[in-house]
């Protein structure tokens, strides 16, 4: 999978991203609201729905799942109602074991995904807990003490710690009756007995670097963003402080996007955090606002940033920072970069554009009169960045992932929809909405959805 810009999120599994621009309405946010492509009995016409290769079911308390994951053939399933992980055999869709964790009151979500290395699979709850499981049997191996509360990012192995950033209570206010939990506290946890062997103040968990045993995190103050030994927890090296931070595809090199008037995006060595080189990043919608998100072609030659406010897509040559190209679309989310690198994709969920109340009929102001569908599913051409194609879309629910050269994989309303690669067109649906972050997970030419308590593979082989 390719690297993505971080806004509090780990690798593939983007926090719960938002899919839209700023300004552009979401799929959550009018449930009243409908949009239509062309007059009020046209739709988009739905292609054949692809039936699964196999369905695991959950038992009934399980359709607060929160987390899907996959590694070394297995997905890894959080769910809450218990609080418990599922690994599931990736080929088969037979269960392998199913583990409680501990930690928080039954019905809180287990956040953030599992983190599997060295033969354990590490989970973090609500409630400042790490629980470690054994990867052959599920049984426990530890559980630590609470660490803090609140959402947990997702554990973070390098070496012999797990990392893992909570929240932590602050002190009593003058009137010694409120006491709040805030971000900030990461812990390095033994990965051996989960006793804490250091801790610090940081806001966010942007990255692991495992090659150099280090995370890099933005300070309490947000003023700065800094790397962190996993050992120890001593600072190696710092930033000033950046709105969007992605690791090169070779893992030598950063990229990130500054904050404020520093709408710069540029390159760092991640073993001394020099900058190797810098260029203007996308306009933003308002200067106080974030700035673009990037993510990295697959073969690391280009760098793409996407501004979802301004609709500005630029893409650079990751070695020297050289813009190549820059687009303007509709509020598109991050784009997605063709693992040939020939092509990238971008999703977008205009609804604003067409959109009328269904209960009063009140038309949105912002529409002009157009009835045109709630978005679209494009691709560009990576060298020059001119459209391959653009095919209309009743609302986009995720950014687009890449099945290898054949689909374009978007998540829909309570369905996945795969798209032609070459063409545009609609060539079929999966019953089901995307886990984790909305994004489609697609791990062993398999995309996994969910529904009703279940989690189905599908094949997105051209031929299944």
């Amino acid at each position: 999978m390719n690297a993505r810009g971080h806004g509090g999120r780990q690798g593939r599994h983007v926090g719960r991203r938002a899919v839209l621009g700023a300004g552009v309405v979401g799929v959550g946010a009018f449930a009243a609201w409908k949009v239509f492509g062309g007059d009020e009995d046209a739709g988009i016409p739905a292609p054949p729905e692809r039936q699964p290769v196999w369905t695991y079911a959950m038992n009934a308390a399980a359709a607060g799942v929160s987390w899907l994951s996959s590694a070394g053939g297995s997905l890894y399933v959080a769910t809450a109602g218990p609080l418990s992980v599922h690994a599931v055999n990736a080929r088969t869709g037979r269960g392998r074991w199913v583990a409680e964790v501990n930690g928080g009151t039954q019905g809180d979500a287990v956040l953030g995904p599992v983190a599997v290395a060295g033969g354990t699979v590490y989970a973090a709850v609500e409630g400042g807990h790490v629980s470690a499981f054994s990867d052959e049997d599920g049984s426990r191996r530890w559980a630590s003490a609470p660490l803090g509360g609140g959402p947990p990012a997702a554990p973070v192995v390098i070496g012999s710690t797990v990392c893992v950033l909570t929240g932590t209570e602050k002190a009593a206010d003058e009137a010694g009756s409120t006491r709040t939990l805030v971000e900030g506290v990461l812990c390095g946890l033994d990965t051996a007995t989960g006793r804490v062997t250091w801790r610090t103040e940081v806001n966010r968990l942007l990255l692991g670097d495992p090659s150099r045993g280090q995370v890099i995190a933005d300070t309490r103050d947000g003023e700065r963003i800094v790397a962190l030994d996993a050992g120890s927890g001593d600072e190696r090296w710092s930033l000033p402080k950046q709105d969007s931070v992605v690791p090169a595809t070779d893992t030598k090199l950063m990229y990130a996007i500054g904050s404020g008037k520093a709408n710069e995006l540029a390159a760092y060595d991640l073993s001394t955090g020099e900058r190797r080189w810098k260029a203007p990043a996308p306009p933003k919608e308002r200067a106080e606002g974030s700035g673009a998100r990037i993510t990295v072609s697959a073969d690391g030659r280009t760098v793409y940033a996407c501004e979802g406010g301004t609709g500005a897509v630029y893409a650079y040559d990751a070695a020297t920072g050289d813009r190549r190209w820059r687009a303007t679309v509709d509020s598109p989310s991050t784009p997605e970069a063709a693992s040939g690198g020939s092509a990238v994709f971008l999703a977008t969920s205009d609804g604003y554009r067409g959109a009328h109340s269904v209960d009063s009929g009140f038309q949105n102001p912002f529409s002009d009169g157009r009835t045109e569908p709630g978005g679209y599913v494009s691709a560009r051409a990576a060298s020059d960045g001119r459209r391959l194609w653009r095919t209309p879309s009743d609302g986009c629910t995720s950014a687009p992932a890449a099945a290898g050269s054949a689909f374009v994989l978007v998540g829909q309303s309570s369905e996945v929809w795969a798209y032609d690669a070459r063409t545009g067109a609609a060539r079929w649906r999966a019953k089901g909405e995307p886990g984790a972050e909305g994004v489609p997970l697609i791990a062993d030419g398999r995309v996994y959805v969910l529904a009703d308590g279940r989690v189905s593979a599908v094949s997105v082989a051209a031929s299944a």
